[in-house]
This record gives C-alpha cells, structure tokens and sequence, in this order.
C-alpha cells in the first residue's frame, strides 16, 4: 500500500508517477511536480474523484508559422510549442535554427493553470530575453532537484548510506537556495553531522 513516507522517501521517474496516477484513477498528464501533487493530494485524504487537473491541456488545432505574430494569445488560440513555433522564432531572432528554452516551458505551463487569457507570443521573448523571471517556479525547482538527485546517485559515497534518498534530501535542502545549487562530493564531508545517522554502522 502507498504510504505518505514512502511516497516522501523515495524517487520516482515520471512514468512511474504516471503509473500511480492511473492506477488510482488521478489526473495523469502533467510535470513531474504536477503529478506529484495529485498524489500527494490523494494520501492526505482527498477522495481521486476530487483531485481535478491542475491546467487545461491544449487540444486545439495548431497554429501554422504565418498565423503566429507578436499579439498571438498563448491560451486558446492554438499556439503551442512545436516546429510552426519554432520556424516564427527562428525568423524573428534571425536564426536557421531554434531551440526552445525551458523557461518558454514553463511559461507556457503557468499560463494553463492560472487560466491567463492575456498573455502573447510577446511575453514569451521577454521571457527569453529574461529567464530570470521564472527562476524561481515551482517546475524550474523540480529541475534542479531532479538534477542534484541524479549527480548524487552518480557519487558511489551514496552507497554507503542506509537510506541515501533522505541523505540527498538533507544536502539539498542545506543548497537550494544557492544561486546554482549542484551536487558535489564535498558536501557529504561539509554536511556530515546532519547525514551521520544515516550512515550505514554508524554508532
């Protein structure tokens, strides 16, 4: 049975939280972090039928490149971030090829789940031209938490703890707040006091 400490204790790729969102009947598109909630929301008590959507997906039909300008609204207009869209930035910045920034993602995502029916194809470059405005989302913390963890797991000092998830939790929480927190070996010797429980024959 799913427990609120294991689910908290343990890491989970995507489509494993897919998985668990299916099979308790929860939404299951979405982030990781979205996902996340709907499961959590569900071991606090809320009852599946409860738990609705975070954010409306986008099902319209898409945009082709010379419908898209600078005033195109990003919700309920058709416009998605997919190569029509990646052909109109590659024009407007003067490119022969784009990519699409994760803070575009992001955006895109906050203008589903608060329903912003003003917010245009503008936005998106001032965005780009300013990543910095959405640094601090939830989605671009799960990142970051998401690229500690793995970096952790790629040290085998990882190894030498019983429980090595609540280990990564203690270091990442002594980090995140850093400018760009990263894992690195160093920090099990720095934080040691708080991680020493954990250390497999410890006494």
């Amino acid at each position: 049975m799913l427990t609120i400490e294991y689910f908290n204790n343990h890491y989970f790729y995507k489509k494993d939280l897919q998985y668990l969102c299916r099979k308790y009947g929860l939404p299951a598109n979405g982030t990781k972090a979205e996902l996340k909630k709907y499961i959590l929301k569900m071991l606090h008590g809320v009852l599946p039928k409860d738990i609705k959507p975070l954010r409306r997906l986008n099902n319209q039909k898409s945009l082709q490149f010379s419908e898209i300008n600078l005033d195109t609204k990003l919700l309920n207009s058709g416009f998605k971030l997919n190569n029509e869209a990646r052909k109109y930035f590659a024009n407007y910045f003067n490119l022969s090829n784009f990519h699409f920034k994760k803070s575009m993602a992001i955006k895109m995502r906050d203008v589903q789940k608060n329903n912003d029916g003003r917010a245009t194809v503008k936005d998106l470059i001032a965005i780009i031209n300013n990543p910095s405005k959405v640094i601090n989302n939830s989605e671009e913390h799960t990142y970051q938490w998401n690229h500690f963890l793995r970096d952790f797991y790629k040290d085998d000092a990882y190894k030498d703890f019983n429980t090595p998830i609540k280990v990564a939790a203690i270091l990442w929480k002594a980090v995140r707040d850093n400018r760009s927190p990263k894992y690195h070996h160093a920090l099990i010797t720095k934080y040691y006091p708080l991680i020493k429980q954990y250390k497999k024959n410890a006494k």
